[in-house]
């Protein structure tokens, strides 16, 4: 296989300098309006259109009573426009199928606001899309009615990202923009701006920053670009040029800083100690010119080498983990940040600091080996050269989501193709020397900035003095030796114990797919397809999960897959694991536990290896489960407030609750690792109540040879003790009526949480019928509850019938809203509950829901992960695998009366209603 990749890499090399590439890709064709705004095409083979709008102004444009007013008009281009008043754009969007937020979508950063538009390429919805998108440019209506009720939709917005991680990233955000205009230019903005700025300081805004020079149109997909030009020049070229500059970089200036600027940040709802280094420079040139591409590629080299040195560091316990970003992160087109996140030993924050500050300024002193630099070479080009060989699969969503970010930040729009060439060729004019020498001008060029992140009870641990004193020492060493350590090899070495078969070969002629029956009594399901996108997919299934724990030992399953797994990793190189996307990891359901994984066709091997050592030879290592045991303690004690209100739903909502709820004085903190192990062994010991699917594009010939070695070949463990079932703990609803607020809020906003929930008998047509009722039911809420009170931000319904162990109807409506206003939204929500159960949906509500699922189903089917998941469940049920091929017509064949019976029969049933509110709130 090795020889392969290396014929393949060849083949591109050979072929990119045939044609002397140049850093813009051939397949994408550029104009310009006559009024300066620019159009790229990237015309595809792939069904489907994707169109991005990018205006390049966001809120560093703004002035200081200005604040927030670009997220304004991006939300202002939803609400109306001259060819699409009140609301209609979308409105008409989704007649076909295509749902706001992720197919019609927008959003607002520093520089630039995009707008995202995903269809098919039926010629009415380009011809609508385009319509809309020139409108959004140059014609948003700014009706005042409209204008006042979205403040208050945007300060739901901010209301919504409140809590622990808002209050964590925003500090961050200071740190990482201190000195700049950046700082004071979030763009959620300006609270008492959003509340009472008038609306012609937006029109303002947007009349000033909105103009053609300061636009681009991207356009990828199938479609004619005649056609397409010309309607494009006729849409989007009426607007005349502006005055206002295409660029004004002296915006984005950062001040220099010649110490290092270091954050502490301790939170008592921070339950993983954390730190963050930040080294920040600004770029000698663009990233789209040949010497800033160059410059990139050497980072990446550099990075490579560190990050593999990090996972050695790791894997020797010098530290808990250590990683960094794998290229520059661009805060804009010229200032460039190298990340890095340390998790420390404990609480030993000085000792992991240390060690990153050491290996950083021992990339910059001592030459890596030249082992080292040709190894992270190999590895980028074989990268390479595997994402060039499967580009013609890339979504036209991604390839247009890559030139909008090319755009942006001022990247060269080129090929993988074209990519693995230059790469290839700066490689070769790089040795170890010169990569040093790259290193120690990055670390002398650039500014440190310094986050620790943890605990409030923490604060104490270590102070600035020591971090700068730290770094200081670190970076004058020079007598650091060459890095200690060395990689492992992937360690598989592993023979199976016994030699398996193939017994019988059945056909499921419904699916397109075989069913193996193996020598060890286990069943395999092989659905292969060329057409699938995602890696080659594996889901082990069986029955058990949490269910099979006993009563006084909640957990015990899942932590005896979870310390199997991170003790087996010990083994093997996970790093490399990782870079060459093979992935396998252990889950645990209410009823089913398992392995998923996937891997690219020709690492196959490696993941059955892989799977077969962590189901038959797995390793319990006391070191590990000791810092596993400490992590969860310290987790667990510094629960966000929104976990804890989570638990308290569960407590009051379920019959038998303990197995849905996290506690951190269970009896998980006295599991010992003898009990652990004799667990596990229990979960894979009868191979004939094992179902194993298998899905993607792979070779069936390869296949059948690796499940007979490594899936036939597995044991069956001790009859008595093994897991062959779930079991049924009487997990159900409490179907009565209640209200309950949890009066321990730390943010200034109401979680509002309902409930519905009664017995029933599941059926899968009703099933499909109520994921059409959930689509009609969420557009109404957005309509009255956003658009027409501005209440929330979002608001989100969701049911389900639940099969086993007992049959019952579940469906949670969940939003976040002012405590001012929870009262009245909350009303709001239940009348118009009570209004569809009453009254029911109608034909056009329910013909656009089916249209809807349409578009998500042709989506989801392109995926082997949709399909491994989607099998292995039918699998272990009643194995009537018709339901997946079927669900087209039936979702077609699916009235408007069905509907209607099963929002009165379900809507409202046993309202419970709870309600999270800060601590100061009177709860009457």
């Amino acid at each position: 296989m090795k020889k392969i990749v290396l014929m393949i890499i060849m083949v591109f090399l050979i072929a990119c300098a045939n044609q002397q590439p140049k850093l813009q890709n051939p397949s994408v064709s550029q104009f310009t309006l006559d009024n300066g705004l620019k159009v790229l095409f990237l015309p595809r083979e792939k069904e489907g259109l994707e169109m991005r709008l990018i205006v390049h102004s966001g809120s560093l444009q703004e002035d200081e009573q200005q604040l927030g007013l670009a997220h304004f008009v991006e939300h202002m281009a939803f609400k109306g426009t001259q060819h699409f008043p009140n609301k209609s754009s979308f409105k008409q969007l989704e007649k076909y199928g295509i749902q706001l937020g992720s197919h019609i979508n927008a959003v607002t950063s520093f520089n630039t606001t995009t707008y995202k538009l995903s269809l098919s390429d039926n010629e009415k919805a380009v011809n609508l899309g385009l319509r809309v998108l020139s409108d959004w440019a140059y014609h948003i209506s700014f009706n005042q009615q409209d204008y006042d009720s979205e403040r208050d939709v945007i300060i739901e917005e901010w209301r919504l990202r409140q809590g622990v991680a808002y209050r964590i990233n925003s500090q961050l955000d200071d740190l990482r923009y201190q000195g700049s205009l950046y700082a004071t230019r979030s763009p959620i903005g300006d609270l008492s701006i959003i509340k009472n700025g008038p609306t012609e300081s937006a029109k303002q805004f947007y009349s000033q920053w909105y103009q053609p020079q300061r636009m681009s149109v991207v356009i990828v997909g199938s479609f004619d670009q005649k056609s397409m030009k010309k309607a494009i020049e006729k849409l989007f070229g009426q607007q005349p040029k502006g005055k206002t500059p295409p660029d004004i970089p002296e915006l984005r200036n950062y001040k220099h800083y010649t110490s290092p600027l270091i954050k502490m940040i301790f939170d008592p709802e921070q339950g993983q100690r954390m730190i963050q280094v930040m080294l920040q420079k600004n770029l000698k040139k663009s990233l789209n010119t040949q010497l800033g591409f160059q410059e990139d590629i050497v980072d990446q080299l550099w990075l490579y080498i560190l990050n593999q040195r990090f996972s050695l560091l790791v894997e020797n316990q010098k530290i808990q983990a250590l990683q960094g970003q794998k290229k520059s992160v661009l805060l804009d087109q010229q200032r460039q940040q190298y990340t890095f996140f340390a998790i420390p030993i404990q609480d030993n924050y000085l000792q992991a600091m240390q060690v990153l500050f050491n290996e950083l300024q021992r990339m910059a002193t001592v030459p890596v080996s030249d082992a080292e630099l040709q190894e992270a070479k190999d590895n980028i080009i074989r990268k390479l050269a595997q994402q060039a060989q499967s580009e013609d699969n890339y979504t036209n969503a991604y390839q247009a989501d890559q030139i909008t970010t090319a755009l942006q930040y001022q990247l060269p729009i080129i090929s993988k193709k074209q990519q693995l060439y230059f790469t290839n060729t700066i490689f070769n004019r790089i040795d170890a020397s010169q990569l040093k020498k790259a290193v120690a001008e990055r670390l002398a060029d650039s500014e440190l900035r310094l986050a620790v992140i943890g605990p409030e009870t923490d604060k104490h641990k270590i102070t600035k003095q020591q971090i700068q004193l730290t770094w200081n020492e670190s970076r004058s060493n020079h007598q650091l030796s060459d890095f200690p350590f060395h990689k492992k090899e992937i360690q598989l070495d592993i023979t199976p114990l016994t030699e398996g078969q193939i017994n019988e070969t059945q056909l499921i002629n419904s699916i397109n797919s075989e069913r193996l029956i193996l020598s060890n009594g286990m069943q395999v399901i092989l659905h292969q397809d060329k057409n699938l996108t995602d890696n080659v997919q594996i889901k082990v299934r069986v029955p058990g999960g949490q269910s099979i724990d006993d009563k006084n030992q909640i957990g015990l399953t899942a932590w005896s897959q979870n310390i199997a797994n991170a003790s087996t990793n010990e083994l093997v190189n996970m790093s490399q694991l990782k870079q060459r996307q093979i992935d396998l990891v252990p889950y645990t359901e209410l009823l089913f536990h398992g392995y998923e994984g996937s891997a690219p066709q020709n690492e196959l091997e490696t993941l059955f290896k892989l799977l077969y050592m962590k189901i038959v030879t797995p390793k319990f290592d006391e070191n590990k489960f000791s810092l596993v045991k400490q992590n969860a303690q310290l987790s667990q004690n510094h629960q966000p407030i929104e976990r804890h209100f989570l638990d308290f739903i569960h407590q009051k909502s379920f019959n038998h609750s303990e197995r849905l709820i996290v506690d951190p004085k269970g009896t998980w903190n006295s599991f010992t690792l003898s009990q652990l192990k004799k667990q596990y062994q229990r979960l894979y010991a009868s191979p004939k109540d094992t179902i194993v699917v298998i899905t993607g594009n792979f070779d069936r010939e390869n296949i059948n040879q690796l499940v007979k070695t490594w899936l036939a070949t597995i044991p069956e463990g001790d009859k008595l003790q093994s897991v062959t079932n779930w079991k049924d703990n009487q997990i159900t609803p409490i179907n009565r009526p209640l209200q309950l607020d949890y009066p321990y809020g730390t943010s200034n906003k109401t979680m509002v949480s309902i409930i519905y929930s009664t017995n029933a008998k599941w059926q899968y047509t009703d099933q499909l019928a109520l994921s059409l009722l959930d689509y009609i039911i969420n557009l109404r809420l957005r309509t009255i509850i956003r658009e027409q009170h501005s209440g929330v931000y979002t608001i989100v319904f969701s049911e389900q019938l639940i099969k086993k162990p007992n049959a019952y109807y579940l469906a949670r409506l969940n939003f976040t809203t002012d405590p001012k206003r929870a009262n009245e939204i909350a009303q709001l929500v239940n009348e118009t509950m009570d209004n569809i159960r009453r009254y029911g949906v109608n034909s056009e509500e329910l013909a656009q829901a089916k249209q809807a699922w349409q578009v998500n189903y042709n989506q989801m089917i392109k995926s082997a992960q949709y399909w491994s998941n989607s099998i292995a469940q039918i699998a272990t049920d009643d194995q009537d695998f018709t339901q997946i091929t079927q669900q087209k017509q039936l979702v077609q064949s699916i009235t408007i009366d069905h509907v209607n019976e099963l929002a009165q029969q379900f809507i409202g049933k046993n309202l419970k209603q709870f309600r999270l509110l800060p601590k100061a709130t009177n709860t009457q």
